[in-house]
């Protein structure tokens, strides 16, 4: 694997973990939350400062379907981030204190709603590349190609498909994401009788639901394209 490729997993992988444990505010209290947070940005930043073509070439070429849904979803993710990380500084207590601006209800309310949006984001955007996470999966563990290989990891990841959707919709349930996503529910609780690992479980499988549909909803596409060009 090409060190610069792995060093884009590495910061990727480490991003998406330091979001899962921002999420669990109530777990970790204020001051280490709101240091996960700015370490969260720092390699989002850096995410996007590793993918600056993508930029360069926004305004340049011709924009299929898959393009159109690929763009809509990073500028959306960045602007879920931006106001993420805009409305944290202002509520923050212990790494910014020294600046002392407003914080309040309503951009709590904003901070916390952004934070789940950027997750579920973050998902669409891991299952709109799933293809070639796969890939580095499937050569991490040695598979080769080939027809035997390829039933293989036909079962496994559709049956990972399956459970993740599942999984996913339980767990949404069980989390009220609905209202955390679009009735202004956003302010978050765990019951401390609850195993801790559940709560990172519960967000895990969200994800993986929104990675597994957004996956499977391209694919769809894809096929339809190529019966129209038949």
């Amino acid at each position: 694997m090409p060190k610069k490729f792995a060093g884009r997993l590495i910061v990727d992988g480490a991003m998406t973990i330091l979001f899962l444990f921002a999420l669990a505010y109530r777990i970790t209290g204020d001051a280490l939350h709101e240091w996960i947070g700015v370490a969260a940005t720092v390699l989002f930043i850096v995410h996007n400062a590793i993918n600056w073509r993508w930029y360069r070439v926004l305004f340049k070429g011709r924009y299929p379907v898959r393009r159109v849904l690929s763009t809509l979803v990073n500028l959306t993710l960045l602007a879920a981030m931006a106001t993420l990380a805009v409305s944290g500084a202002f509520l923050s207590r212990a790494v910014l204190a020294f600046w002392n601006l407003p914080g309040g209800m309503f951009i709590r309310q904003v901070h916390a709603t952004a934070a789940y949006w950027t997750w579920i984001l973050i998902a669409v955007h891991l299952g709109m590349h799933w293809e070639m996470v796969a890939g580095v999966v499937r050569k991490m563990a040695g598979m080769r190609p080939g027809e035997r290989e390829g039933r293989f990891w036909t079962i496994v990841s559709r049956t990972f498909a399956v459970l993740a959707i599942a999984c996913g919709v339980a767990a949404s349930f069980d989390r009220g994401m609905g209202g955390k996503l679009f009735r202004g529910f956003a302010f978050d609780f765990w019951d401390p009788a609850r195993p801790t690992i559940l709560f990172f479980a519960a967000n895990m499988s969200i994800m993986g639901l929104y990675v597994a549909v957004t996956y499977y909803v391209l694919k769809w596409l894809e096929s339809r394209r190529a019966e129209k060009k038949r």
